[in-house]
């Protein structure tokens, strides 16, 4: 089953978590993905531009409305994602127990299913 990993975390620039955390944050995430990547698991992984760069597009009462920022009303933030294929729920969970932004924000595990892959629409995968 695949499971896709959203890491929900304080949002900082790196000015001011410092260049020690940055690397240190960089080096766990990267420790992270090679022992998804080496466990079989690991589809994808996307590390998100800051909120900021956030284009948000709604469609109301026929128009289309493009808007700049962000509009999460929480203080965390998507940060990136992991795209697992494991067997089921509790393996998703063991691997999301894992990651390292579970120790200062959120992981959500939610369940998903290709849609379009390798040139075809697939919508009852």
């Amino acid at each position: 089953m695949r499971y896709t990993l959203l890491l929900h975390y304080p949002e900082q620039t790196p000015e001011s978590l410092g260049a020690e955390v940055v690397a240190e944050a960089q080096q766990a995430f990267a420790s992270y993905a090679t022992t998804l990547e080496a466990a079989g698991v690991l589809l994808s992984a996307e590390v998100l531009q800051p909120s900021s760069s956030t284009t948000t597009v709604r469609r109301r009462d026929g128009v289309l409305q493009v808007q700049d920022g962000p509009f999460a009303d929480t203080k965390e933030q998507l940060g990136g994602s992991f795209v697992l294929d494991v067997a089921d729920l509790d393996a998703a969970l063991e691997w999301a127990g894992r990651a390292p932004s579970v120790e200062w924000g959120a992981v959500e595990v939610r369940p998903g299913a290709v849609w379009f892959g390798d040139g075809q629409w697939r919508p009852n995968a």
